[in-house]
């Protein structure tokens, strides 16, 4: 079992991230920007597709056998400069997503981030975010499970 990335989820759960919700009812992002920043504060490394770190400096990628990654110090992301992403125009997919989840086909939203409003909707279409173990790539099912079990309980 990757105790790591179990470790990752508790401690961005801790922060009061990875509350994920069903988005069932009108919801819309306003993010928060330098304001809050907490999700690049406390969700670890990103990963990356080869097109996405061909427009990022090497010395913030690193490789292991699961994927490419954004470097991070303690789940803050090496890209975050005075509470900004210093690559925001070309932040990976799993970046821009945040804070919806497609679970098994069904939208989630992270309840812990500070920009989610419920005056209108403005969901993403499910099929426009990725699928939930794309962030968890070559994890195994029983682990994936795990996660989401935790990540969806209140």
């Amino acid at each position: 079992m990757n105790w790591i990335l179990l470790k990752a989820v508790f401690r961005a759960r801790a922060k009061g991230l990875l509350h994920l919700t069903p988005a069932d009812k009108p919801t819309r992002l306003d993010c928060l920007a330098d304001k809050c920043a907490k999700c690049c504060k406390n969700l670890g490394s990103p990963i990356l597709t080869q097109q996405e770190a061909e427009k990022i400096d090497q010395k913030h990628i690193f490789k292991n056998k699961y994927g490419l990654f954004i470097k991070s110090t303690d789940c803050t992301c090496s890209l975050l400069q005075n509470n900004l992403c210093s690559i925001y125009q070309h932040r990976p997919k799993g970046c821009r997503e945040y804070p919806w989840y497609n679970i098994d086909g069904r939208l989630y939203y992270d309840q812990g981030c500070p920009g989610i409003k419920h005056d209108r909707d403005q969901r993403p279409a499910l099929d426009e975010v990725q699928p939930f173990k794309a962030f968890f790539p070559r994890t195994s099912k029983i682990l994936l499970r795990i996660i989401k079990i935790i990540c969806i309980r209140n």
